[in-house]
């Protein structure tokens, strides 16, 4: 067997099962199996795939048929600088997620030289992490209900030669007094439970945690902004993900008076997605 032919023939298995991007999916698979390059299966198809290659490749290759997150198949992801460690403990991070970590390395450029950052429902430790990574100076604080999910973010942490730069806090809710961030930054879970049932193998294959935000998906967001004023410093920032149509809902209830600038971002699919909230200078 050939890399090509072995591509074309995955290829059109997953397309017949309803796999989303599946030349894409076959070829990380490929890859990952073959210990080479993915791109390097594109510019040479006569490569030949060894037996326990292929063996190894048509065993993930039926996970992937099943609904299986490609993230958890190979047991990895990367996101922006940094690859992290993900499995069925934790959500696999999005590319919009990504985004969100951008938008809050923007924030923290103007906030000197050692600022203070909250990961609120941490996860694998992605945004943190990156931003971590990001910013020598940083002091981050990792806050996650699930002890699965933390014990994950602190494998990556280490992994990241982070470990002594992050502190983990297992809690259930932001309190709305205490230590204060600079920045709190956060990707809650944000699907209405009523959806939930109807999601996609791969989507309903990831922590009911980190994706079932109560009846109309912002019960989490509410809490966050309800609270964080309390735990940031003048002139802090509040910025979460959210889903469609939701920032601008969350945002209408979020008072001027505590939030002077406020706004919706929105994602590369031009999406409404980020809430991006700062208070003001007389905070605290």
């Amino acid at each position: 067997m050939t890399a090509g032919t072995t591509l074309t023939e995955a290829g059109e298995r997953l397309r017949e099962r309803g796999v989303d991007e599946p030349e894409l999916n076959a070829q990380w698979l490929l890859a990952a199996a073959m210990g080479v390059e993915r791109l390097r299966l594109l510019a040479e198809p006569d490569l030949p795939v060894t037996p326990a290659a292929l063996k190894t490749f048509r065993r993930h290759l039926a996970l992937k048929e099943r609904g299986l997150p490609l993230a958890y198949i190979l047991g990895w992801q990367d996101f922006r600088n940094i690859r992290l460690k993900v499995d069925r403990r934790v959500l696999v991070p999005r590319p919009e997620t990504e985004e969100l970590a951008g938008i809050a390395a923007g924030f923290l450029k103007g906030r000197g030289a050692e600022p203070a950052a909250m990961d609120y429902g941490a996860g694998s430790g992605a945004i943190g992490l990156s931003l971590a990574a990001e910013f020598p100076g940083l002091r981050l604080t990792a806050l996650e209900k699930s002890p699965e999910a933390i014990a994950c973010a602190a494998e990556n942490a280490l992994a990241l030669g982070l470990e002594t730069r992050v502190r983990f806090l297992a809690a259930s809710a932001l309190e709305p007094r205490g230590e204060r961030f600079d920045l709190i930054v956060s990707n809650p879970p944000y699907i209405p439970s009523g959806v939930i049932p109807g999601l996609s193998p791969e989507v309903l294959s990831e922590p009911r945690l980190a994706l079932d935000g109560g009846a109309d998906g912002l019960i989490v967001a509410r809490m966050l902004a309800r609270n964080a004023p309390g735990r940031l410093k003048p002139g802090g920032a509040l910025i979460m993900e959210l889903g469609e149509a939701q920032a601008r809902a969350l945002l209408a209830g979020m008072p001027a008076a505590v939030w002077p600038e406020k706004k919706a971002l929105k994602d590369f699919r031009g999406v409404e997605r980020f809430v991006y909230a700062v208070t003001g200078r007389n905070n605290g």
